[in-house]
């Protein structure tokens, strides 16, 4: 069941394949528009950065382009005809910041014959962004980012905070690029439930490009709610209460009659792939969508618990459940070596112990937290195999330092970074 696991995330990552995905709206859009207006200027921030640019170059010979990629930290090799200024992830860095100054730079010099291009994936809120007040310190920012990250709160809720104290989301960089011909967002969606045809888009990267909705009082809420307000800079708290912000891109603004937003892939797609890749392989297999941002123990017994009535329903059949989205993991002061995949892997396979079932749960991005890995496959042998090694599979889970106990047990699954960012995917499996 493990080899099975892995080999279905292998071919899953594949057909995630960013090229494959960005031709279709430089066939039916793109090309037609370099056609009359041959200059475009591209902005390009997120995890998929470097591989979404390199298509929209090999899709569009002959188009004069010109712009920035910010891709992850430590990459920044040249990427001619663009500069590049990577980003970090998951705090922000120097080179966050400096990235979100150029880009805004860029997009107010647009000329009235460009198109601009913005293509956003995932991971592109820490590696994209400038303060609303210049007073802010990029210490000041990361311990912001840090608290935000830790404290429970589901990304939606993250990004409603991140959007409202930033000069470059909320749709922001969009507007800077008001005197352009038109703006073109091309989207690898990291974040759930988006509707391209209204604000809840504004959740990837926290909406660089994308109307918002929100309004102070939805991030005051989220600062009350999770008791984040000693993290917020001095700065920021008095501008949050003189309500004394930059304005965000609004539904109703003029410049959205000129922009479009293509949504080229999200977990659907990494589900839907998953559960092909499986069925192919002899299971019966079943979506579950109802985890979502849950405690990541909430998520393991409801999980679990459906697993054990489809294999009763289905005796003699080998049973898979597939999911995706983030779980919640609260962080202690001094975390260790894992990220969340890991960890709800770890704590399933104290659930699991002895029995014949096997989880697999690993980001699409080949990243889990500030481990190497992506995540981990375990299955009901893993817990005797922590005892007999001397492993505490108990104190790990308790310090979130899966990655040391799951790596010694050759448990992780390491692919480096895949070039895209679809959220995690998990797959609960038992035998026949």
């Amino acid at each position: 069941m493990r080899d099975l696991l892995r080999a279905a995330f292998a071919a899953t990552l594949r057909d995630l394949d960013v090229r494959r995905w960005v031709a279709m709206p430089v066939e039916t859009n793109l090309r037609a528009r370099a056609a009359k207006h041959p200059q475009m200027l591209v902005i390009a921030i997120g995890k998929a950065a470097r591989p979404m640019t390199q298509a929209l170059v090999e899709l569009l010979p002959g188009v004069s382009l010109r712009g920035l990629v910010v891709p992850p930290e430590p990459d920044d090799a040249p990427l001619p005809p663009f500069e590049v200024i990577a980003g970090g992830h998951p705090l922000p860095t120097a080179g966050s910041v400096a990235a979100a100054t150029r880009a805004l730079e860029l997009a107010r010099s647009a000329t009235p014959d460009e198109v601009v291009v913005f293509l956003v994936s995932g991971g592109g809120s820490a590696m994209f962004e400038l303060p609303a007040d210049p007073a802010v310190t990029l210490e000041e920012l990361r311990t912001l980012y840090r608290a935000l990250v830790g404290c429970g709160a589901d990304i939606t809720q993250i990004n409603t905070v991140r959007r409202h104290l930033s000069a470059v989301k909320g749709g922001r960089l969009a507007l800077a690029a008001a005197g352009a011909l038109g703006v073109v967002t091309l989207a690898i969606s990291d974040v759930p439930h988006v509707k391209w045809d209204d604000d809840s888009s504004s959740a990837l990267a926290s909406g660089p490009t994308c109307p918002d909705a929100t309004t102070l009082s939805d991030c005051r809420a989220v600062l009350d709610r999770f008791a984040l307000w000693p993290s917020v800079p001095a700065a920021m708290r008095q501008r949050l209460e003189r309500e004394d912000l930059p304005p965000p891109l609004r539904l109703q603004d003029e410049l959205l009659r000129r922009s479009e937003i293509w949504q080229l892939l999200s977990e659907r797609n990494s589900r839907a792939l998953m559960m092909r890749h499986l069925t192919a392989a002899g299971c019966l297999v079943f979506e579950d969508t109802s985890t979502d941002d849950l405690p990541y123990r909430a998520a393991a017994s409801i999980l679990l618990r459906r697993l054990d009535r489809l294999r009763r329903r289905h005796p003699g059949r080998r049973v898979a459940i597939v999911t995706s989205g983030e779980l919640s993991v609260p962080l202690p002061d001094a975390p260790g070596t894992g990220g969340r995949n890991q960890q709800f892997a770890l704590h399933c396979a104290r659930l699991v112990r002895g029995r014949p079932i096997a989880v697999l749960s690993c980001g699409t991005d080949g990243i889990d937290g500030n481990s190497p890995a992506a995540g981990a496959i375990v299955d009901g042998t893993t817990s005797a195999r922590a005892r007999r090694a001397g492993l505490d599979l108990g104190g790990h889970l308790q310090r979130c330092d899966a990655y040391p106990l799951l790596h010694a047990l050759g448990d992780t699954v390491i692919t480096g970074p895949s070039g895209t960012n679809v959220r995690d995917v998990r797959v609960l499996l038992t035998s026949s």
